[in-house]
């Protein structure tokens, strides 16, 4: 993994926002592969250390936030798939275990269909929120594939905004502050995959 990274920063120096943009692919599909650093090492790359904030984040916009925001929507695609395609049977051959069906699925995509998108965006603008489960979570609610890709695109942006700055900022020091926001990412994934267990077990033994 250490290998593929180097050869993903060194790319980045060498070819600027193609590579951005194939990294961001790259670490759409590889999950382990730490998701803040290919965007902070972008920054810290490709953005002169000498510029004015304004003249910085101009620059973060065009040769990090285009090419990584489109990169990151096409790469939600993958997660979506797994969730639309795989959700639903996983659901009907496990309902007895679950302690719940399609139809409460259904019912929770229609309920959070008047407020999904802005969570979509707000949960892809956090750096430290799990993209590959949201994806997933989108495709197996089903939502509307052209406005979950608006959605993505949309909270894509802060996203890539934020740590692009994040990366000229610290510079030297980007590289571990990207593994400490992955940390604190592997832990709210933990956090939130314990959630759904508790639901779970709280829908198949309901308080009386």
């Amino acid at each position: 993994m250490q290998s593929l990274l180097t050869w993903l920063l060194q790319s980045i120096q060498t070819h600027g926002p193609l590579s951005v943009f194939v990294g961001v692919i790259i670490e759409s599909v590889i999950i382990p592969l730490p998701s803040p650093l290919i965007i902070m090492g972008a920054g810290a790359l490709l953005i002169a250390p000498g510029l004015s904030w304004p003249s910085a984040v101009w620059a973060v916009l065009r040769l990090i936030v285009l090419p990584g925001s489109a990169a990151s929507t096409l790469g939600a695609l993958i997660g979506y798939g797994i969730g639309y395609w795989g959700g639903k049977p996983l659901i009907q051959r496990s309902s007895r275990y679950l302690g719940f069906g399609w139809p409460d699925v259904q019912a929770m995509a229609s309920r959070l269909s008047h407020g999904g998108g802005w969570l979509i965006v707000g949960l892809r603008a956090l750096p430290v929120v799990p993209l590959s489960l949201i994806s997933v979570g989108g495709g197996m609610l089903r939502w509307n594939l052209r406005a979950f890709l608006g959605w993505t695109w949309l909270g894509s942006v802060p996203r890539c905004l934020i740590l692009g700055m994040l990366g000229w900022a610290t510079r030297d020091a980007y590289d571990a502050l990207a593994h400490r926001l992955d940390r604190i990412e592997s832990l709210i994934t933990g956090a939130l995959v314990a959630a759904g267990f508790v639901v779970i077990l709280w829908l198949r033994h309901p308080p009386k």
